[in-house]
Protein backbone atom coordinates (compact mmCIF):
# COMPACT_ATOMS: atom_id res chain seq x y z
CA UNK A 1 0.00 0.00 0.00
CA UNK A 2 1.33 3.03 -0.60
CA UNK A 3 1.99 6.06 1.29
CA UNK A 4 -0.08 7.94 -0.14
CA UNK A 5 -3.06 5.95 0.22
CA UNK A 6 -2.01 5.72 3.96
CA UNK A 7 -2.38 9.47 4.00
CA UNK A 8 -5.79 9.88 2.08
CA UNK A 9 -6.62 6.99 4.05
CA UNK A 10 -5.96 8.91 7.29
CA UNK A 11 -7.65 11.91 6.09
CA UNK A 12 -10.55 10.32 5.62
CA UNK A 13 -10.64 8.75 8.66
CA UNK A 14 -9.60 11.75 10.92
CA UNK A 15 -12.34 13.84 8.92
CA UNK A 16 -14.96 11.68 10.05
CA UNK A 17 -13.51 10.63 13.72
CA UNK A 18 -14.22 14.80 14.03
CA UNK A 19 -17.41 15.65 12.41
CA UNK A 20 -20.66 14.97 13.96
CA UNK A 21 -24.06 15.62 12.86
CA UNK A 22 -26.66 17.51 14.77
CA UNK A 23 -29.98 17.56 13.75
CA UNK A 24 -31.69 20.87 12.18
CA UNK A 25 -34.01 20.47 15.32
CA UNK A 26 -31.07 21.20 18.00
CA UNK A 27 -29.40 23.83 15.63
CA UNK A 28 -32.63 25.65 15.62
CA UNK A 29 -33.91 25.42 19.03
CA UNK A 30 -34.56 28.58 21.07
CA UNK A 31 -31.89 28.32 23.98
CA UNK A 32 -29.48 30.70 26.66
CA UNK A 33 -26.53 28.59 27.12
CA UNK A 34 -23.28 29.80 28.33
CA UNK A 35 -19.65 27.98 26.90
CA UNK A 36 -19.35 25.26 29.31
CA UNK A 37 -23.24 24.46 29.07
CA UNK A 38 -22.74 24.69 25.14
CA UNK A 39 -19.86 21.95 25.78
CA UNK A 40 -22.43 19.47 27.96
CA UNK A 41 -24.28 19.68 24.68
CA UNK A 42 -22.09 19.15 22.52
CA UNK A 43 -21.19 16.01 24.46
CA UNK A 44 -24.73 14.82 24.30
CA UNK A 45 -24.59 15.50 20.83
CA UNK A 46 -21.47 13.08 20.34
CA UNK A 47 -22.85 10.32 22.44
CA UNK A 48 -26.19 10.06 20.95
CA UNK A 49 -24.17 9.92 17.51
CA UNK A 50 -21.92 7.40 18.54
CA UNK A 51 -24.70 4.99 19.41
CA UNK A 52 -26.96 5.26 15.90
CA UNK A 53 -23.28 4.58 14.58
CA UNK A 54 -22.69 1.61 16.58
CA UNK A 55 -19.74 2.54 18.06
CA UNK A 56 -18.66 1.36 21.11
CA UNK A 57 -17.39 3.08 23.72
CA UNK A 58 -14.63 1.94 26.73
CA UNK A 59 -16.82 0.53 29.93
CA UNK A 60 -14.92 2.31 31.73
CA UNK A 61 -15.19 5.80 30.73
CA UNK A 62 -18.68 6.03 29.14
CA UNK A 63 -21.62 4.47 30.05
CA UNK A 64 -25.38 5.45 28.46
CA UNK A 65 -28.21 3.37 30.62
CA UNK A 66 -31.90 3.43 28.88
CA UNK A 67 -34.13 3.31 32.13
CA UNK A 68 -37.66 1.63 32.28
CA UNK A 69 -39.52 5.26 32.08
CA UNK A 70 -38.80 8.37 29.55
CA UNK A 71 -35.17 8.91 30.57
CA UNK A 72 -31.24 8.06 29.43
CA UNK A 73 -28.84 7.20 32.85
CA UNK A 74 -25.57 9.55 30.75
CA UNK A 75 -22.11 8.98 32.88
CA UNK A 76 -18.86 10.42 31.24
CA UNK A 77 -15.50 11.92 32.53
CA UNK A 78 -14.95 15.36 33.77
CA UNK A 79 -12.40 16.25 31.26
CA UNK A 80 -15.19 15.42 28.76
CA UNK A 81 -16.07 19.26 29.04
CA UNK A 82 -12.82 20.64 29.44
CA UNK A 83 -11.38 22.39 26.44
CA UNK A 84 -7.54 20.54 27.25
CA UNK A 85 -5.55 18.94 29.91
CA UNK A 86 -4.81 22.75 31.23
CA UNK A 87 -7.84 23.47 31.56
CA UNK A 88 -8.90 22.79 35.62
CA UNK A 89 -12.04 24.71 35.80
CA UNK A 90 -14.04 21.90 37.58
CA UNK A 91 -16.11 24.78 39.02
CA UNK A 92 -17.52 25.88 35.86
CA UNK A 93 -18.18 22.60 34.88
CA UNK A 94 -19.91 21.85 37.97
CA UNK A 95 -22.08 25.68 38.05
CA UNK A 96 -23.10 24.97 34.09
CA UNK A 97 -24.29 21.40 35.27
CA UNK A 98 -26.58 23.03 37.78
CA UNK A 99 -27.74 25.42 35.62
CA UNK A 100 -28.67 23.59 33.30
CA UNK A 101 -30.38 21.34 35.48
CA UNK A 102 -32.94 24.65 35.64
CA UNK A 103 -32.51 25.58 32.04
CA UNK A 104 -34.82 24.28 28.66
CA UNK A 105 -34.78 24.96 25.17
CA UNK A 106 -37.48 25.88 23.05
CA UNK A 107 -38.28 24.38 19.48
CA UNK A 108 -41.31 25.67 17.24
CA UNK A 109 -42.00 24.90 13.87
CA UNK A 110 -45.30 24.93 11.84
CA UNK A 111 -46.57 22.24 14.02
CA UNK A 112 -45.69 22.43 16.95
CA UNK A 113 -44.42 24.39 19.94
CA UNK A 114 -42.15 22.38 22.39
CA UNK A 115 -40.17 23.00 25.89
CA UNK A 116 -37.77 20.97 27.06
CA UNK A 117 -35.47 20.32 30.11
CA UNK A 118 -31.47 19.48 29.08
CA UNK A 119 -30.42 17.01 32.04
CA UNK A 120 -31.44 16.58 35.89
CA UNK A 121 -30.20 15.05 38.91
CA UNK A 122 -26.88 15.87 37.79
CA UNK A 123 -23.68 13.97 39.91
CA UNK A 124 -20.03 14.45 40.10
CA UNK A 125 -18.11 11.38 42.24
CA UNK A 126 -15.96 12.51 44.46
CA UNK A 127 -12.11 11.55 43.77
CA UNK A 128 -12.91 10.26 40.64
CA UNK A 129 -13.89 13.15 38.33
CA UNK A 130 -17.25 11.37 36.75
CA UNK A 131 -20.01 13.11 36.07
CA UNK A 132 -23.69 11.29 35.54
CA UNK A 133 -27.04 12.95 34.93
CA UNK A 134 -30.14 12.27 33.66
CA UNK A 135 -31.34 12.96 29.96
CA UNK A 136 -35.37 12.80 28.66
CA UNK A 137 -35.24 10.44 26.23
CA UNK A 138 -37.16 13.70 24.17
CA UNK A 139 -33.86 15.27 24.53
CA UNK A 140 -32.12 12.08 23.07
CA UNK A 141 -34.69 12.00 20.17
CA UNK A 142 -34.38 15.23 18.98
CA UNK A 143 -30.74 15.00 18.65
CA UNK A 144 -31.67 12.14 16.33
CA UNK A 145 -34.20 13.36 14.32
CA UNK A 146 -32.64 14.54 11.09
CA UNK A 147 -36.14 14.68 9.54
CA UNK A 148 -36.19 18.32 9.27
CA UNK A 149 -32.30 18.13 7.76
CA UNK A 150 -29.43 18.90 9.77
CA UNK A 151 -25.90 20.26 9.85
CA UNK A 152 -22.27 19.10 9.89
CA UNK A 153 -19.67 19.99 12.05
CA UNK A 154 -16.20 19.45 13.52
CA UNK A 155 -16.77 19.12 17.17
CA UNK A 156 -13.17 20.39 17.60
CA UNK A 157 -13.57 23.37 16.27
CA UNK A 158 -17.46 23.88 17.98
CA UNK A 159 -15.49 22.77 21.43
CA UNK A 160 -12.81 25.20 21.32
CA UNK A 161 -14.55 27.95 20.98
CA UNK A 162 -15.35 30.92 23.94
CA UNK A 163 -18.19 32.39 23.04
CA UNK A 164 -21.83 30.68 22.82
CA UNK A 165 -22.40 33.17 20.09
CA UNK A 166 -19.83 31.77 17.99
CA UNK A 167 -20.95 28.45 18.54
CA UNK A 168 -24.12 28.96 17.32
CA UNK A 169 -23.04 30.72 14.58
CA UNK A 170 -20.14 28.31 13.45
CA UNK A 171 -23.29 25.45 14.05
CA UNK A 172 -25.29 27.21 11.67
CA UNK A 173 -22.50 28.06 9.19
CA UNK A 174 -20.84 24.88 8.96
CA UNK A 175 -21.33 23.07 5.56
CA UNK A 176 -22.96 26.11 4.49
CA UNK A 177 -21.91 27.01 0.41
CA UNK A 178 -24.00 29.71 -0.16
CA UNK A 179 -25.07 33.01 1.31
CA UNK A 180 -27.71 32.63 3.82
CA UNK A 181 -30.27 35.61 5.13
CA UNK A 182 -32.13 35.42 9.03
CA UNK A 183 -34.19 38.13 10.06
CA UNK A 184 -33.11 40.28 13.12
CA UNK A 185 -35.82 38.58 15.08
CA UNK A 186 -35.00 35.23 14.51
CA UNK A 187 -31.72 35.23 15.45
CA UNK A 188 -33.37 37.10 18.88
CA UNK A 189 -35.79 34.23 19.56
CA UNK A 190 -32.82 31.52 18.45
CA UNK A 191 -30.48 33.12 21.28
CA UNK A 192 -33.12 33.85 23.00
CA UNK A 193 -32.34 37.63 23.17
CA UNK A 194 -35.63 39.74 22.93
CA UNK A 195 -34.41 41.38 26.46
CA UNK A 196 -31.63 42.26 25.01
CA UNK A 197 -29.51 44.61 23.47
CA UNK A 198 -32.98 46.82 22.79
CA UNK A 199 -30.24 48.63 19.77
CA UNK A 200 -30.24 46.47 16.71
CA UNK A 201 -26.73 48.47 16.57
CA UNK A 202 -25.65 46.83 19.61
CA UNK A 203 -26.93 43.46 18.86
CA UNK A 204 -25.11 43.42 15.56
CA UNK A 205 -21.53 44.48 17.59
CA UNK A 206 -22.12 42.49 21.05
CA UNK A 207 -23.25 39.24 18.57
CA UNK A 208 -22.70 38.92 15.14
CA UNK A 209 -19.40 41.04 14.96
CA UNK A 210 -18.07 39.39 18.05
CA UNK A 211 -18.62 35.88 17.19
CA UNK A 212 -17.17 36.90 13.52
CA UNK A 213 -13.75 37.93 15.04
CA UNK A 214 -13.46 34.78 16.92
CA UNK A 215 -14.39 32.57 14.07
CA UNK A 216 -11.89 34.60 12.04
CA UNK A 217 -9.25 33.74 14.36
CA UNK A 218 -10.19 30.56 15.73
CA UNK A 219 -12.39 28.28 12.93
CA UNK A 220 -12.01 27.01 9.37
CA UNK A 221 -15.42 28.62 8.66
CA UNK A 222 -16.10 32.34 9.44
CA UNK A 223 -18.19 34.92 7.69
CA UNK A 224 -18.50 37.90 6.47
CA UNK A 225 -22.27 39.78 7.04
CA UNK A 226 -24.47 42.54 5.09
CA UNK A 227 -26.92 44.52 6.49
CA UNK A 228 -30.95 44.90 5.07
CA UNK A 229 -33.01 47.18 5.65
CA UNK A 230 -36.56 47.73 5.44
CA UNK A 231 -37.14 51.35 5.18
CA UNK A 232 -34.66 52.82 7.51
CA UNK A 233 -34.45 50.30 10.02
CA UNK A 234 -32.19 47.06 9.55
CA UNK A 235 -34.79 44.05 10.14
CA UNK A 236 -32.26 41.06 7.91
CA UNK A 237 -28.48 39.94 8.16
CA UNK A 238 -27.26 38.23 5.12
CA UNK A 239 -24.29 35.94 6.24
CA UNK A 240 -21.91 35.14 3.14
CA UNK A 241 -19.65 31.38 4.51
CA UNK A 242 -15.95 32.43 4.53
CA UNK A 243 -13.18 29.48 4.32
CA UNK A 244 -9.74 29.49 6.69
CA UNK A 245 -8.35 26.61 5.75
CA UNK A 246 -5.40 27.74 8.25
CA UNK A 247 -7.57 27.33 11.39
CA UNK A 248 -7.93 23.22 11.04
CA UNK A 249 -7.67 21.99 14.52
CA UNK A 250 -4.59 20.30 12.83
CA UNK A 251 -2.97 23.88 12.86
CA UNK A 252 -4.09 24.18 16.44
CA UNK A 253 -2.08 20.88 17.40
CA UNK A 254 0.82 22.00 16.04
CA UNK A 255 1.26 25.45 16.94
CA UNK A 256 0.64 23.85 20.59
CA UNK A 257 3.26 20.76 19.94
CA UNK A 258 5.77 23.50 18.43
CA UNK A 259 5.08 25.56 22.28
CA UNK A 260 5.34 21.94 24.07
CA UNK A 261 8.48 20.25 22.71
CA UNK A 262 10.64 23.43 20.69
CA UNK A 263 11.28 22.16 17.27
CA UNK A 264 8.71 21.32 14.56
CA UNK A 265 10.51 18.35 13.61
CA UNK A 266 10.15 15.78 16.40
CA UNK A 267 5.69 15.23 15.87
CA UNK A 268 3.73 16.12 12.88
CA UNK A 269 0.48 18.51 13.20
CA UNK A 270 -1.52 15.04 12.82
CA UNK A 271 0.49 12.42 15.13
CA UNK A 272 0.62 15.43 17.67
CA UNK A 273 -3.57 15.19 17.52
CA UNK A 274 -3.89 11.60 17.40
CA UNK A 275 -2.07 11.03 20.66
CA UNK A 276 -4.11 13.42 22.48
CA UNK A 277 -7.11 12.22 21.13
CA UNK A 278 -5.89 8.55 22.32
CA UNK A 279 -5.87 10.52 25.49
CA UNK A 280 -2.42 11.46 26.09
CA UNK A 281 -1.02 14.42 28.14
CA UNK A 282 1.49 16.18 27.15
CA UNK A 283 3.49 15.01 30.37
CA UNK A 284 2.48 11.54 28.57
CA UNK A 285 3.60 12.10 25.10
CA UNK A 286 7.08 13.88 26.35
CA UNK A 287 7.60 10.65 28.48
CA UNK A 288 7.32 8.41 25.55
CA UNK A 289 8.53 10.60 23.27
CA UNK A 290 11.84 8.69 22.15
CA UNK A 291 9.61 5.67 21.12
CA UNK A 292 7.78 7.85 19.05
CA UNK A 293 10.46 9.33 16.91
CA UNK A 294 11.70 5.33 16.62
CA UNK A 295 8.52 5.00 15.01
CA UNK A 296 8.55 7.58 12.90
CA UNK A 297 11.44 6.38 10.94
CA UNK A 298 10.72 2.58 10.91
CA UNK A 299 6.71 3.15 10.31
CA UNK A 300 3.97 4.52 9.19
CA UNK A 301 3.34 6.50 12.27
CA UNK A 302 0.03 8.58 11.07
CA UNK A 303 -1.29 5.39 9.92
CA UNK A 304 -0.52 3.66 13.14
CA UNK A 305 -2.04 6.03 15.24
CA UNK A 306 -5.29 6.48 12.88
CA UNK A 307 -5.74 2.79 13.38
CA UNK A 308 -4.96 2.58 17.17
CA UNK A 309 -7.20 5.10 17.76
CA UNK A 310 -9.79 3.58 15.92
CA UNK A 311 -9.63 0.12 18.50
CA UNK A 312 -8.38 2.32 21.52
CA UNK A 313 -12.07 3.52 22.35
CA UNK A 314 -12.86 0.01 23.95
CA UNK A 315 -9.56 0.15 26.22
CA UNK A 316 -9.30 0.09 29.33
CA UNK A 317 -6.03 1.86 29.63
CA UNK A 318 -6.21 3.41 26.09
CA UNK A 319 -2.57 4.98 26.15
CA UNK A 320 -0.78 1.96 27.65
CA UNK A 321 -2.22 -0.09 25.07
CA UNK A 322 -0.97 2.03 22.08
CA UNK A 323 2.58 2.46 23.81
CA UNK A 324 2.26 -1.82 23.71
CA UNK A 325 0.94 -1.73 20.25
CA UNK A 326 3.94 0.32 18.79
CA UNK A 327 6.67 -1.57 20.01
CA UNK A 328 5.33 -4.99 19.14
CA UNK A 329 5.06 -2.69 15.56
CA UNK A 330 8.13 -1.75 16.03
CA UNK A 331 10.02 -4.85 17.16
CA UNK A 332 8.54 -6.64 14.03
CA UNK A 333 9.64 -3.80 11.45
CA UNK A 334 13.36 -3.93 12.70
CA UNK A 335 13.27 -7.28 13.04
CA UNK A 336 12.44 -7.68 9.32
CA UNK A 337 15.03 -5.04 8.26
CA UNK A 338 17.61 -7.82 9.58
Amino acid sequence: MSETHHKLTVEEREKASREVVQSYIATTAMYDFNVYEKRVLYNLVKLAQSQIEGVKLADNLYKIEHGLEDFLRIELPMADFLTDSEDKNHSRVKTALKSLHQKTFYYKDDEVWECMSIIANPQIKQHSSRVSFIVNSKVWDVLLDFSKGFSRYDFEVAFSLESSYSMRFYEMLAGQEDPITYSIEFLRKEFCLEDKYALNKDLIRRVVEAAKNELDAKSPVSFTYHLLKTGRKITHITFTPVKHPANTPKDAFFRQSVRKYGTAGQLSADEYRFLREIGFTDAGIKNNLSLLMECQKSLDLIYELALIKGKSRTKKNPCGWCIRTLKGKLADSLAKAL
